[in-house]
């Protein structure tokens, strides 16, 4: 062998053995069915000193990956080189070699600390079914309805994606789910699609996202292709957006849409359509499309309270094979609200640690495994953004908050903008008045029991004050 091919030989090995560590990592940072559903046979286009390059075999999963995993990624990596890494993922341009051998599973865990989850028997690839042209439909095999946790914060969307999936084209089309990220909207389109296709086997179904469906209508413009573009459409039973806020001044791809939304509607296919905001608040959205996505049901998904948050982890914890005490549950719950990614990627740190270190999951643990990413300061709550939320939530003025109006639903809103200042700030019952109109500290006071003794009698307006109370904090 001459000293070329030896070289070449050894780069190749460095590289396989690099790329095993890499598999490695990531492999002890997800769950199993997170890393065969979307990391297992990822390529390596290049690793460069500080800069990775990995391929995904498709643009669904390239795009799911950058959006749901990029810090494992770039943590798995800056492991392996043993510094920062900064990580790109394209889509592979020949058809996906074979995947590379997983990593032997961790030796067996100390007594109470939490093992590798065991893979089900029989358990179920990637769903792949009919999609439009040449393009295959990969859903999360565990995006399923089965899976989705339902608390008042999501139940209205979650009852609503059930229905259009029973009966596509005539309980709400379309169906217009909107929220921040990361409370599960992609999960319910998954749901939806699983579903429909369970009640109508072999029906056409196209699931992508606005950004996709963008850059592949701007690509036909360019290549004199638009009515083939037009024609993937046609037969399509059950057309799925994700994040169509995205169509925000494009005002071109804009008017190809709503002429695809009118041809699908006219026919009775359902459509769904994900946002991070409502059909109004999207801006330089034409008044012809915000007239449209409102034809059918807007849903909106909110915060999680403590209890869905709660469920969520258990769920998870479940889905994971692994025990996770209660107090571990609500303190993880209690610390992490922002979002579902949020909470599921604090227990994940927690399980990682628990299995690096072979120590029992406990609150101890948990503490230790968090505290990096509770220390982060939250910006403290103000009245002024109390008010804020309250007054939004009831549709009134700030301002109605502060005068002497007495109306049921002012007065309503007012006293529990009181019992959040209570809960949320360290202001005293006279300070928390001089807000709300000069109002003294036994109108506060009173104000503040009338809210506590609803919440204890209403578990609908709990969950309403609580949803409240995590926008806040």
């Amino acid at each position: 062998m001459s000293e070329r091919d030896q070289g070449t030989t050894a780069i190749t090995s460095l590289r396989e053995e690099r790329l095993s560590r890499l598999f490695s990592a990531l492999r002890a940072r997800v769950t199993q069915d997170q890393y065969e559903t979307w990391l297992q046979g990822l390529e390596l286009v290049s690793w460069e000193g500080s800069s990775l390059v990995l391929a995904a075999s498709n643009a669904f999963r390239q795009r799911w990956i950058q959006k749901a995993m990029p810090d494992v990624l770039a943590t798995a990596a800056s492991e392996v080189a043993g510094g920062p890494v900064h990580v790109s993922v394209v889509i592979s341009a020949a058809p996906p070699a074979a995947a590379p051998p997983p990593p032997p599973a961790p030796a067996a865990p100390t007594s109470g600390a939490p093992g590798p989850a065991a893979p089900a028997r029989n358990e179920p690839a990637p769903f792949v079914g009919t999609g439009v042209g040449d393009r295959p439909l990969v859903l999360g095999k565990h995006y399923t309805f089965e899976n989705f946790i339902v608390g008042p914060s999501n139940n209205m969307a979650h009852a609503s994606a059930q229905a259009v999936a029973q009966e596509p084209g005539r309980a709400y089309n379309p169906l217009f789910i909107h929220g921040p990220v990361g409370l599960g909207k992609t999960h319910l389109l998954h749901a939806v699609c699983h579903e429909f296709l369970r009640r109508c086997p072999g029906e056409r179904v196209c699931f992508l996202s606005c950004e996709e469906f963008i850059n592949e209508y701007l690509l036909a413009v360019r290549t004199h292709a638009v009515d083939g573009f037009r024609a993937r459409f046609r037969d399509v039973r059950l057309l799925v957006i994700d994040d169509i806020h995205f169509l925000a001044g494009k005002e071109r791809t804009q008017e190809e849409f709503f002429h695809l939304f009118n041809r699908l509607y006219q026919q009775n296919h359902q459509i769904v359509i994900s946002s991070d905001a409502a059909p109004s608040e999207i801006p330089t959205l034409e008044d012809r499309l915000v007239s449209r996505f409102k034809w059918g049901l807007v849903a909106n998904l909110e915060q999680p309270e403590m209890e869905t948050r709660m469920a969520i982890l258990r769920r998870k914890a479940e889905l994971q094979g692994v025990d996770v005490p209660a107090e571990v549950v609500e303190f993880i719950a209690a610390n992490f609200r922002s979002n579902i990614r949020e909470i599921e990627g604090a227990l994940l740190g927690v399980v990682a640690r628990a299995r690096v270190t072979g120590a029992p999951v406990d609150l101890s643990l948990a503490q230790q495994a968090l505290a990096p990413s509770m220390s982060r300061a939250r910006p403290a709550v103000t009245m002024d953004r109390i008010l804020e939320v309250a007054a939004a939530h009831w549709q009134v003025k700030p301002a109605d908050l502060r005068s002497k109006k007495r109306t049921r639903v002012v007065s309503l809103a007012r006293q529990v903008v009181m019992s959040l200042a209570r809960r949320l700030t360290s202001l005293s019952l006279w300070e928390i008045g001089q807000h709300v109109g000069g109002r003294d500290h036994t109108t506060v006071l009173y104000g503040i029991q009338k809210v506590e003794a609803e919440m204890a009698s209403s578990p609908r307006f709990k969950g309403e004050v609580d949803r409240l109370a995590d926008r806040l904090a």
